[in-house]
C-alpha cells in the first residue's frame, strides 16, 4: 500500500504546533526569541515568517496563544503569585502581564483567580 501525500494541513498543523512547542520551551527558559526558534527549526526568520503567513499565522499570535494557555494553567495555583506568573510568562512587568491578561480574557488576573478559584 502506497502512502499518500501529506494533506497540506497536517504539515501546516505541524509546523504551528512545532513553534508552539518550542516557544513553550524558550519561556521556560526565559527568553522567546523568533531568531531562536527559527534556528530550531533549521530555517532563517524571514522563511519562518513565510511559512506562518502561508497559514494565517504569524509568530506574535503564536506567542500570545502559548502566553495565554499557559497564564490559565497557572492561575489555577491560588498560591503562585501574580508577578510570578508574569515572570514565567516573559512579561517584563506585572502590568504588562494584566492588560495582556485583560485582553485575553475581560477581566483582572486577580479578578479571575478569585472569581473563578475562590
Amino acid at each position: 500500500m502506497a502512502s499518500e501525500p501529506l494533506n497540506p494541513e497536517v504539515v501546516r498543523v505541524s509546523l504551528s504546533n512545532k513553534v508552539s512547542t518550542l516557544i513553550s520551551i524558550q519561556l521556560a527558559r526565559g527568553k522567546v526569541g523568533v531568531e531562536v526558534v527559527a534556528a530550531q527549526l533549521h530555517m532563517s526568520r524571514y522563511t519562518l515568517h513565510k511559512k506562518l503567513k502561508r497559514e494565517g499565522l504569524t509568530f506574535a499570535r503564536l506567542l500570545e496563544d502559548v502566553r495565554r494557555k499557559q497564564a490559565l494553567t497557572y492561575m489555577q495555583d491560588k498560591s503562585k503569585p501574580l508577578v510570578e506568573i508574569a515572570e514565567q510568562l516573559g512579561f517584563s512587568e506585572l502590568s504588562a502581564f494584566s492588560r495582556a491578561f485583560k485582553r485575553w480574557m475581560g477581566t483582572s488576573p486577580a479578578e479571575y483567580r478569585s472569581a473563578r478559584f475562590s
